[in-house]
């Protein structure tokens, strides 16, 4: 096998996360490949060029089916560029373009081809955050006007995301602002950064701010959608009185992600003052057409806050297996999302060692940051709620004053309101 396609099939394994180890993984690979774009691959040629049978040349038919997997038109082309696959290589190519003020096609093909390999959009990460930090706008714009973020996977577009807001959580608000009123006309942008990285710890702040830019400038009905949602979260966690803030169900609601979804179901748990029959059939007609843990993100939170434990064990006793089915790097949030509502349920029926053993296996630390405090609040709420009924006053007074301190950094006073009654002094 000559080197050069020897490293083909090695960068092959790094964009599909498939390392070939046996013909178990020959078969992942061949699903992997022919998912993309509807290439078409044979098994017994995959074997051959991995060794699991004996070796002849490949065809440049086969080559080129290859590389359009890594998105290069033909085996040529990725032969001059395939080094943006190597981490280090592609690295040094950043902080070459980062030393000038702009950004040229060449340097902009480069970003290109080296995020289809998807680690690398931690460094453009990381390049984007050097641009903000220098204030350079000229090369941010025409980053994200050329960028193709469409084709990394979910998982590390969230990091990417996290990355870059950060970089702007480390300026004076007004500069970032100004920034991000710049950079919020590009579709790129708002899709992996705002509205990807959504921040429940700076609602009531800056992060608010931001979508307010994305409701002046974006023409995207989903965008609206999501921005309308977000302001109703705000008024309702925050205490405000929110009742006449309608949102109707937009005409594209079917074509719309199923996290948005829930979150409409979120928006329409907290809105009423108790689920009727009508919208707990429609919560449960979704379930069953919908991907079930992404759905159920959102509106489990809200049945949560309202209390609405027989809906919360319905659906688990219902939809357990697809609540618990998770394949993305949100895994943990999501995770600890499901353990809390068990934790609930259980402490609803008196099952306080059950409940106990559900909250032990929240991990808070692995909670995406833009989540982090927002679900320490349930889960700290949950704990003022067992302990309360165990008797156990250190671990209530303890859970109630970080409770407190959540509740100071957020604005979320909806969550004294419930906890307070579960208080043994």
């Amino acid at each position: 096998m000559n080197l050069d396609h020897s490293q083909l099939l090695i960068d092959i394994q790094k964009k599909s996360n498939i390392i070939v180890n046996n013909v178990r993984d020959i078969k992942y690979l061949k699903e992997a490949l022919e998912s993309f774009n509807n290439l078409k691959i044979g098994y017994n040629t995959l074997r051959r060029l991995f060794g699991f049978l004996n070796k002849t040349k490949p065809s440049l038919a086969t080559l080129n089916t290859l590389a359009n997997y890594l998105e290069f038109t033909s085996f040529t082309n990725y032969l001059k560029d395939n080094l943006n696959f190597d981490e280090w290589y592609f690295q040094q190519q950043l902080l070459v373009i980062q030393q000038s003020n702009d950004l040229n096609e060449k340097e902009i093909q480069i970003i290109n081809t080296g995020i289809l390999y998807n680690k690398n959009i931690i460094f453009v990460a990381y390049f984007i955050s050097n641009l903000i930090q220098r204030n350079n706008l000229k090369t941010l714009n025409k980053l994200f006007e050329k960028i193709e973020l469409s084709k990394p996977k979910f998982d590390e577009l969230l990091k990417f995301a996290t990355i870059i807001t950060h970089s702007f959580y480390s300026l004076n608000e007004k500069r970032a602002l100004t920034i991000y009123n710049d950079l919020i006309k590009h579709e790129s942008f708002r899709n992996t950064v705002p509205l990807l990285y959504i921040d429940y710890s700076h609602l009531r702040g800056i992060y608010f701010k931001v979508l307010t830019l994305i409701k002046k400038e974006s023409p995207i009905k989903s965008d609206l959608f999501f921005v309308a949602l977000m302001d109703f979260y705000r008024l309702f966690y925050t205490g405000a009185i929110c009742k006449n803030q309608e949102i109707k169900r937009p005409e594209a609601f079917s074509t719309f992600n199923e996290v948005l979804k829930g979150r409409f179901y979120s928006y329409k748990i907290m809105r009423s003052s108790a689920i009727d029959s009508s919208l707990k059939e429609e919560l449960f007609k979704e379930c069953k057409t919908t991907k079930v843990n992404m759905f159920l993100e959102e509106v489990i939170p809200a049945l949560l806050i309202k209390e609405e434990y027989k809906i919360l064990t319905k659906l688990s006793n219902k939809f357990y297996e697809q609540i618990f089915e998770s394949d993305n790097w949100s895994d943990n949030t999501m995770s600890s999302i499901y353990l809390i509502a068990l934790a609930n349920i259980n402490w609803y029926s008196n099952n306080i060692s059950t409940a106990k053993g559900n909250l032990e296996l929240v991990v808070l630390e692995k909670v995406e940051l833009s989540y982090y405090d927002y679900i320490s609040l349930f889960y700290y709420q949950t704990k003022i709620k067992i302990s309360h009924l165990e008797n156990d006053d250190i671990t209530n007074a303890a859970s109630f004053l970080i409770l407190e301190k959540l509740v100071l950094k957020t604005g979320f006073i909806k969550f004294l309101e419930i906890s307070k009654k579960h208080l043994l002094n």
